[in-house]
């Protein structure tokens, strides 16, 4: 096996994971505001709305393109190094702020 095949091999794993990674935070950004405009507007209303899957693709295509992006994905990083801090501290009242469930 020549090693720039094997490098090559870690390279790609390691893009795709990454931009993997931005789809689900893209996904859960949109939830997360999702839930939180919903129980602002059930304390008005009874009906309560679902998420639209057409609207978390959307956001998960652009967490995926913002992490993959070579200038963003610093930004990307720096969430993705805070968010390791908040779980290895086991801070779970910052799990709910809006600057750890947003992308950006």
């Amino acid at each position: 096996m020549n090693i720039n095949n094997a490098m090559n091999k870690v390279v790609f794993s390691g893009v795709c994971g990454w931009t993997i990674l931005g789809f689900k935070r893209g996904i859960d950004s949109y939830k997360f505001n999702f839930l939180n405009d919903e129980l602002d507007k059930n304390k008005k209303s009874e009906t309560p709305r679902r998420p639209l899957y057409i609207k978390e693709a959307y956001w998960g295509v652009v967490g995926a393109v913002f992490y993959i992006t070579p200038v963003l994905c610093f930004v990307a990083a720096y969430k993705e190094i805070y968010r390791l801090e908040v779980n290895l501290r086991g801070l779970e009242d910052e799990k709910k702020t809006r600057f750890y469930n947003e992308i950006f």
